[in-house]
């Protein structure tokens, strides 16, 4: 009797430890970060075509990636989620949930890549074990993601453009060649994301950079006299490396910038899941942030650009009408320098998750064009980004410097603000 009755509890117990799980877990299956480093790279790829593509793009990328992090996070709630956490069973897939989330976004923001995506999501699906854990992973991926949808509409990003261009002058913006005739500012370029709703700082008027310095100021005449020596087509004093530097950066965008570095710092650094989202996460939101920011900054001030004050002259400095940039002038406001806010907003976020140190191998970025350019620190890579708007001939020494400082304090914002630890 005694030996019934011991087998018996311990046959209750075994059903009682089976009836606490939804179905046994398959021990052969390891977890990855693939399934978010996949998506990722779907989103990269999908970009606008058109002028300024750069600028939608990055919200499609933050969208992307901030719904991948709360369909992860509403499972393993290691960080904060960016909406209300999704009710979900602990046992929930958080692989098939950042699946699902990016393939959901994916396809309302591209509706005519759907069977395109479809594909892939039926691949990346395919990747996992079937269980009642993928089931559960699917459907709260695809409640983080409808969530986050529904609450950023009327963000703003489909407005119409109200922008009013100023009366011309000196040291006022007007349109420039090879646009000057293509009326591409302000309905093309996207004039009116200067209001869309901002992912992680308070608004862009917070973060609106201080005025350009006055046109008669010695710090406008030597950024004015070294843009026209260094950007020129012809310029006899600008270096080889300068040079690479000008054409490196340019083809190179926020978004683009977020997802190279973030995916090779995690790589470098071993990331699991959860924390490679939450790296190229944040990194994304900065360069949405840092693009917002940009552009109310260079309405404010409406400054103009370098080929405009280099063939109408400026106070100490004789125009040249014959002069002509190494690389094509945006058809926008010169200040504060975007690019340099922008790839500065995306290097200092990492900088501030992973140290300013020095790197022990160089970091290589690699452009949509296939050139490649090594830099031993994030502060080298921002550096060299003021560097090439510089020997590109589009931008100011002062515009390049003023709009890294903003960067920098994007950066701080969003890695001291946004999707924070949680306590559990």
């Amino acid at each position: 009797m005694r030996n019934f009755w011991k087998r018996s509890m311990g046959l209750m117990a075994v059903l009682a430890l089976a009836a606490c799980r939804e179905e046994p877990e398959d021990i052969s299956w390891k977890e990855t970060n693939q399934a978010v480093l996949d998506w990722s790279n779907t989103s990269r790829e999908l970009v606008p075509s058109m002028v300024g593509a750069f600028v939608p793009h990055s919200r499609q990328v933050a969208f992307t990636h901030v719904a991948m992090h709360d369909a992860i996070n509403s499972i393993r709630h290691r960080y904060a989620t960016y909406g209300t956490p999704v009710a979900a069973s602990a046992n929930a897939s958080p692989e098939a949930a950042a699946i699902a989330a990016a393939h959901y976004m994916l396809v309302r923001l591209h509706p005519e890549r759907q069977a395109e995506l479809d594909a892939r999501y039926t691949t990346s699906l395919a990747a996992l074990p079937d269980s009642a854990h993928k089931t559960e992973g699917i459907r709260v991926g695809e409640a983080a993601a409808s969530q986050l949808w529904e609450s950023r509409a009327g963000d703003r990003s489909n407005d119409a453009p109200t922008y009013v261009a100023p009366t011309p002058e000196q040291g006022v913006w007007r349109q420039v060649p090879p646009w000057s005739e293509q009326g591409l500012y302000p309905d093309s370029f996207l004039a009116h994301w200067s209001a869309v709703r901002t992912w992680s700082v308070p608004s862009a008027a917070e973060f609106r950079c201080p005025p350009p310095p006055a046109i008669t100021s010695e710090l406008f005449v030597r950024d004015l006299e070294e843009v026209k020596r260094l950007g020129a087509k012809t310029s006899a004093v600008r270096t080889a490396d300068q040079t690479e530097s000008g054409l490196f950066w340019a083809p190179i965008t926020a978004p683009l910038l977020a997802i190279d570095v973030g995916q090779q710092m995690a790589a470098r650094k071993g990331l699991d899941l959860e924390d490679t989202a939450r790296v190229l996460v944040l990194g994304s939101m900065a360069a949405a942030d840092a693009i917002i920011i940009n552009m109310h900054s260079k309405q404010a001030y409406n400054f103009w650009r370098p080929i405009t004050a280099i063939h109408e002259g400026s106070p100490g400095v004789a125009a040249d009408p014959s002069w002509a940039p190494m690389l094509d002038t945006p058809p926008n406001q010169e200040y504060p320098a975007g690019h340099p806010q922008q790839s500065s907003a995306v290097a200092n976020t990492y900088a501030k998750l992973f140290g300013s140190e020095p790197f022990t191998t160089p970091l290589v970025v690699r452009n949509p064009q296939g050139r490649e350019r090594g830099f031993n620190s994030f502060q080298q890579m921002v550096d060299d980004v003021v560097l090439g708007r510089i020997t590109g001939g589009m931008h100011f020494r002062n515009s390049g410097v003023v709009g890294a400082e903003s960067g920098l304090q994007i950066a701080e914002w969003v890695t001291g603000h946004s999707l924070q630890p949680t306590s559990h």
